[in-house]
């Protein structure tokens, strides 16, 4: 045999060795993870959900969570369990964990409504739109309306307008935009502010400076506060009030932009 003969088989028998060796490994490494997929290797004896819960039930939330369980420890789908509790109407957020040896820690944010959503739905914080079956305790929340996609502005809108009435103990009840841009309100106190195109924020100076020159009690009496006049603004009395004269329900207070402040009830 020759020194060139002598290096080739030894080198095959290396290459042979080898093959053997990553045979060997992945054969183990196949029976290892087979033996860890098993639901009877470190069974999940365990499950923990982490949550301050208003509106969902853990009797929901652990019957959702029972075909993801029934499993080992380290065959925990965790990406599965979130799409799954996801799905529950209330829920904002989930995470899952395992915790060594046998446990799930399920952690869920639940939804914080802060407005009802076209008479049907609810908004939370964030401006988001989600369709939970709306308990009628939730019903006195102020009630937005709009289209799906300006739900964020509207609820800003809803925000900037009762931090400028608030000194007067008033906040928004119901607040709309319509499909062509017009924007509608009515107060806590029943008063309705019609605004039109224009943003609330920069209207509702007006209906303020109109509230204020309200001496008494006519602001109780009040109806609509029309925003939609360049230099003015329109109150209407609720019906069946008759101011200064019989059978007058209507006046217009003029607030124009030389005399801001000032107003004429006629």
């Amino acid at each position: 045999m020759t020194l060139d003969n002598a290096a080739l088989l030894g080198q095959a028998k290396s290459l042979i060795k080898a093959m053997v060796l990553i045979w060997v490994v992945a054969l183990g490494l196949w029976q290892l993870l087979d033996w860890m997929a098993k639901p009877s290797t470190m069974p999940i004896k365990q499950v923990r959900v982490e949550a301050d819960l208003r509106y969902l039930t853990r009797e929901d939330i652990s019957q959702t969570l029972l075909p993801y369980v029934e499993t080992g420890y380290f065959d925990v789908d965790s990406k599965a369990i979130v799409q799954a509790v996801t799905q529950l109407e209330w829920v904002e957020e989930v995470s899952v964990r395992r915790v060594w040896p046998d446990t799930v820690v399920v952690e869920i944010i639940e939804q914080m409504p802060v407005a009802v959503w076209n008479k049907t739905a609810l908004l939370n914080t964030q401006g988001d739109v989600f369709k939970p079956v709306v308990p009628q305790s939730l019903m006195k929340l102020p009630n937005l309306s709009g289209l799906n996609r300006n739900s964020k502005d509207i609820l800003v809108q809803s925000r900037q307008i009762n931090q400028s009435i608030a000194s007067l103990d008033l906040s928004v009840q119901q607040l709309s935009l319509s499909e062509h841009g017009s924007w509608q309100v009515v107060l806590n106190n029943g008063i309705q502010v019609k605004i039109g195109n224009v943003l609330p924020k920069k209207e509702m100076s007006k209906s303020l400076k109109a509230l204020a020159s309200l001496q008494g009690d006519l602001v109780s009496h009040v109806g609509t506060i029309d925003l939609r006049y360049p230099n003015g603004v329109a109150v209407a009395w609720k019906v069946g009030y008759q101011f200064g004269q019989p059978n007058k329900t209507d006046a217009a207070l003029a607030v124009n932009k030389q005399q801001a402040g000032k107003g004429q009830i006629i």
